[in-house]
């Protein structure tokens, strides 16, 4: 196998033309009121290699100033997408009275799996079209700046994760019950961008597939709600995990410490076996590590593009060294100091581990 044809070579994936198959995977890095600082992470990814930068969660009005961000990238050879979110739904506020998918009970496994839980009363219809009028909205306002793409976040603790998942989606509405149901929101969203950005713009979206908490959302449902997402039009499916459970990091899409290439690529065999199921191109992501093991998803088809998050946060060199000859394995280990720092103690995102 040639791993510089298989992962190396331009790409293009619906509307999106890359210039190889590697995708920045979203993550907060605290820097939303320093564009300074973000617009040099962002230069040195590009300027290394990442073909797809896919920002962290970002409403509508934090996109000014992205304009110099997204021209920044384009002018590093990069690709940018802005990945949007306009609401956290319950369970990240404590002030106040949150919008919520459904009113939940103290002792419902979901509250143990927040950092914080607030009031909340359930979304009335009219309250759930503003938000997805919120997606459209930023999502125009993105294109507008220069962005190359958006994401609809709908993974880990997101609203749109709540809503997929019937630990926190008990509605008995149009919003709830069946699957098709529970992925309502996921379709109106898509609906209301579409009109907004026209059609041939990209519009992607990070889906989770699978709960980490008992009596969650089940793979079996998952991979139908990413083939409803996949026919009603969204063009590239991100595959990623539902809810989280706090107590451990295995709870969570940043599983610690691997120790061979099996315990790399976690959401292995979902993002494989929903590839199977689409015509949408896939991005796997979750611990891949080894150029080997990527070489060989790649070879096998079992994804389109490959999402890296944080070996890039530990090594932003990473993708032209491995270009360049270099074939060893990501020095990051997953220790996941990168966002304990971030969370606990607000600081910006980077590798910590020698510090």
């Amino acid at each position: 196998m040639n791993i510089s044809n298989s992962l190396f070579d331009s790409i293009k994936v619906g509307n999106l033309s890359l210039r190889n198959k590697f995708v920045l995977s979203a993550a907060a890095d605290n820097l939303d009121n320093d564009l300074i600082a973000k617009t040099d992470r962002y230069k040195e990814l590009a300027n290394n290699g990442v073909g797809l930068i896919i920002s962290g969660g970002i409403t509508e009005d934090k996109l000014s100033g992205w304009d110099a961000i997204i021209n920044t990238v384009h002018q590093n050879g990069g690709k940018l997408a802005v990945q949007l979110v306009t609401h956290a739904g319950i369970g990240f506020s404590s002030e106040g009275d949150s919008v919520a998918v459904s009113v939940l009970l103290k002792d419902s496994p979901f509250f143990s799996s927040l950092l914080v839980h607030s009031k909340h009363h359930e979304a009335n219809d009219e309250e759930l079209e503003d938000i997805i009028n919120c997606y459209a909205s930023a999502a125009f306002k993105a294109k507008t700046l220069g962005a190359d793409a958006v994401q609809v976040h709908a993974a880990h603790q997101s609203f749109l994760s709540q809503f997929l998942s019937p630990i926190t989606n008990q509605r008995l509405d149009k919003w709830g019950g069946s699957i098709i149901n529970r992925t309502r929101i996921h379709r109106e969203i898509y609906k209301a961008v579409r009109k907004k950005v026209g059609k041939d713009f990209p519009i992607l979206i990070k889906l989770g597939v699978e709960d980490a908490i008992p009596n969650g959302l089940k793979f079996n449902e998952g991979k139908e709600a990413a083939e409803i997402v996949a026919n009603c039009g969204y063009d590239i499916l991100e595959i990623s995990q539902g809810l989280q459970d706090f107590s451990n990091w295995n709870g969570t899409p940043m599983r610690n410490h691997p120790k061979t290439e099996f315990d790399e690529g976690y959401f292995r065999n979902w993002c494989k076996e929903i590839k199977s199921l689409i015509s949408k191109p896939t991005i796997m992501t979750g611990g891949l590590r080894s150029i080997s093991l990527i070489e060989e998803i790649i070879y096998n088809k079992e994804t389109d593009l490959i999402g890296l998050c944080r070996p890039l946060i530990r090594e932003p060199g990473l993708i032209n060294r491995w270009k360049n000859g270099d074939l060893e394995k990501s020095t990051c280990i997953s220790c996941n100091k990168c966002i304990s720092e971030l969370l606990m103690q607000g600081k910006k995102l980077e590798c910590y581990l020698d510090q």
